[in-house]
């Protein structure tokens, strides 16, 4: 997925998703059929989604109407805030980092804290640290871990040169 993802956007189609998305009639004034990128991009995003959901059903082994909750669009949007927006790789990073941080403070692997007068749990806690992190991310580091990639990367190059 993440390479027919890659694939769609590189090149001089990426390069128009990415113009529409910015600024749709600057595009159309270019002479770009707007309509005719939306109405091939909307169904392939839509295929991704179809097939993610179908491979989702093995993973998880049931699947209900919480799984519907609007707490899953909240969580994309976290995954992409952290992992880093206006990238194709910040998604995966997010997700990933996300899920393994929420494993483990749900799973009960991060120990309690024990204040005498009140004992910390992470378990329920987590959705308020998740929630928490989004807006520290959001305001001090827009780019999320993929900027910090970034940044790594200019300064290795900066470097070397």
């Amino acid at each position: 997925g993440y390479v027919f993802a890659a694939w769609i956007v590189s090149g001089k189609f990426g390069s128009v998703t990415r113009g529409i998305r910015d600024n749709e009639s600057r595009v159309r004034f270019l002479g770009y059929s707007v309509e005719r990128y939306k109405l091939f991009i909307f169904p392939v995003t839509a295929m991704i989604a179809g097939i993610a959901g179908a491979l989702y059903y093995p993973q998880a082994g049931i699947i209900n109407p919480a799984e519907l909750a609007p707490v899953a669009s909240i969580y994309l949007a976290v995954w992409v805030a952290i992992g880093g927006r206006g990238r194709l790789y910040g998604a995966v990073i997010g997700a990933c980092f996300v899920s393994l941080i929420s494993t483990w403070f749900t799973g009960g692997q991060a120990p309690d804290i024990n204040l005498g007068f009140y004992t910390f749990a992470w378990v329920d806690w987590w959705t308020i640290l998740l929630g928490l992190s989004f807006v520290l991310v959001t305001l001090f580091a827009p780019k999320g871990i993929g900027g910090l990639f970034d940044l790594i990367a200019t300064r290795n190059k900066e470097t070397q040169e």
